[in-house]
């Protein structure tokens, strides 16, 4: 059988988008609606490709808001743990010199 190159393409691109591969999806897509004869199939094409852009940077977007959010609350249990560890140290400080502690 004899595929017209829209269907070639849309062919591919669908695969790709299955992958999750988006930016070969909206690639082939964009050669697609380049290729298509028909408009509904060039339209159709438009708007899978501008789908798959939209989705591509959502989860960009999403997966460094994630690594952020990781990131601060890693800071933030260090800064814990630098708290405590300072306040266990002056306590220790205080008992020293104070004369409470045993020799």
């Amino acid at each position: 059988m004899n595929l017209s190159p829209y269907m070639l393409n849309a062919t591919q691109a669908a695969k790709f988008e299955k992958a999750d591969q988006l930016e070969l999806a909206s690639t082939f897509w964009c050669q697609a609606s380049a290729v298509a004869v028909k408009p509904i199939n060039q339209d159709w094409a438009e708007v899978r490709a501008d789908r798959c852009d939209k989705n591509r940077t959502l989860t960009a977007r999403s997966d460094a808001w994630a690594k952020k959010t990781k990131e601060r609350q890693q800071r933030a249990e260090v800064t814990k743990a630098n708290k405590r560890t300072a306040e266990a140290l002056g306590n220790h400080i205080n008992k020293t010199t104070s004369g409470e502690a045993s020799a």
